[in-house]
């Protein structure tokens, strides 16, 4: 399928997968830190303990994060897949009625086919209603009327 046909059909919301600015940033500062003192305790739980806890939470969570986006795309390509070959199995299952019993029949049209009779929509070429105001003429109505769909503009005989 083409791409904006996969957006119509809301097919291309897929995640991306992502890093984080914040633990790169956060493990050259732990590195920076630990120069200052392998053990530093700032006192209200900063401490390089915590601090290495929390990057390596992060780190794993956001691992766990890119593992559900790719498991997540690849069951998104299955349902395209098994989607399409659904839609080509239902036009061959109608197509194999319409074969055995004919596009005219009933048992085509139980089966969800269309007679082409039926389908065809009739086209009026009734020009539309206008309206006309005490204060303008007929013809003048007509004039200022809409077109007929077909984009000339209805004539009075």
């Amino acid at each position: 399928m083409l791409k904006k046909e996969l957006l119509k059909k809301g097919y291309l919301m897929s995640l991306r997968t992502r890093g984080s600015a914040a633990v790169d940033k956060a493990q050259l500062r732990l590195a920076l830190l630990k120069s200052v003192d392998e053990n530093l305790d700032l006192g209200h739980g900063l401490t390089i303990e915590a601090y290495n806890h929390l990057i390596n939470t992060t780190r794993a969570t956001l691992e766990a994060h890119n593992t559900l986006v790719s498991n997540l795309e690849e069951s998104r390509k299955t349902i395209i897949q098994m989607d399409k070959a659904l839609s080509e199995m239902s036009e061959r299952m109608l197509s194999g009625v319409a074969t055995i019993y004919g596009r005219n029949s009933v048992q085509y049209s139980k089966a969800g086919g269309s007679n082409g009779k039926r389908n065809k929509k009739s086209i009026s070429k009734v020009a539309p209603v206008v309206a006309v105001l005490p204060t303008q003429s007929v013809q003048a109505a007509i004039a200022n009327a809409s077109t007929n769909g077909n984009g000339t503009t209805p004539v009075l005989q």
